[in-house]
């Protein structure tokens, strides 16, 4: 080991981290420099070659990345979304902390609309000292939190269930919300910008967080630091559309100032 705990080149290096540890940390790298190599991964990790190879391989197989001659890049941005499982972990004290402080904004007896999505889950468990609260739900995982809470009256829509989401979506979805209107609607993106707006990976979902968003009075928007200046694939609705926007302190100033002179309320919150 080095003075800092890491392994040196050569040492066992495999055995100190789990592999799905690893591969996390490879995403993380890639995340912050757009790139990674073979060659550094295995100096970093005190890994093989071989090792480093197959890390990238299953990665780029789970849709994770696409490997390149001796490295990988980021896979599409405007297209990919992790899988459920691996969102949930991936800044959960930022989404946490965000979502803590979007529960300040419902009071009891509210109606709400609540959007699928990791950050929305902790919103759903942050609600549940709230009383006499209706929540109309596209989310498998917030129905199943909520429920456990006997004042809270539950509502899950209805439609195509995703597993990968863990969530409701399609035509029949879109049209179950046209029997509501709620106070307020909490919805999440995969990008946040200033010009482009709220945008997600595809079209179902930019369509349901648009009618959430059209049938409620008070729209809050959940976004940590890695969504914001971000633009996917598909178009949901305008910054305007939106009331408020939670967000954490890591987002830069001056998008910050850029999305607020757009005319959306920024809160931001320390992790």
């Amino acid at each position: 080991m080095d003075t800092r705990g890491k392994p040196r080149n050569g040492s066992r290096g495999s055995e100190t981290l789990f592999a799905e540890e690893r591969r996390q940390m490879i995403l993380e790298r890639l995340r912050l420099e757009g790139k990674v190599t073979v060659e550094g991964l295995a100096a970093e990790f005190g890994v093989s070659l071989p090792t480093a190879r197959t890390d990238l391989a299953r990665l780029e197989a789970r849709g994770l990345l696409r490997r390149t001659h001796g490295g990988a890049i980021p896979a599409s941005a405007t297209l990919f979304e992790p899988p459920y499982g691996e969102r949930r972990v991936m800044h959960h004290a930022e989404k946490r902390a965000i979502a803590r402080r979007a529960a300040d904004y419902v009071k009891d007896g509210d109606t709400v609309f609540l959007d699928a999505g990791t950050t929305l889950y902790e919103l759903a468990l942050a609600l549940r000292g709230h009383r006499r609260l209706t929540v109309v739900t596209n989310s498998l995982a917030s129905a199943l939190a909520l429920m456990e809470n006997p004042a809270t009256d539950v509502i899950l829509v209805g439609g195509l269930v995703q597993p990968r989401r863990r969530a409701v979506l399609g035509p029949l979805a879109e049209r179950f919300l046209e029997a509501f209107h709620v106070d307020r609607a909490f919805v999440s993106f995969n990008g946040v910008h200033p010009d482009a707006g709220f945008t997600v990976v595809d079209f179902d979902a930019a369509e349901l967080k648009a009618r959430m968003m059209a049938h409620a009075e008070e729209v809050v928007v959940l976004a940590d630091w890695t969504k914001m200046g971000k633009i996917a694939f598909a178009a949901a609705a305008p910054i305007q559309a939106a009331h408020i926007l939670v967000t954490d302190v890591q987002t830069p100033a001056d998008l910050i100032q850029r999305i607020t002179d757009a005319g959306l309320k920024v809160v931001q919150v320390e992790v």
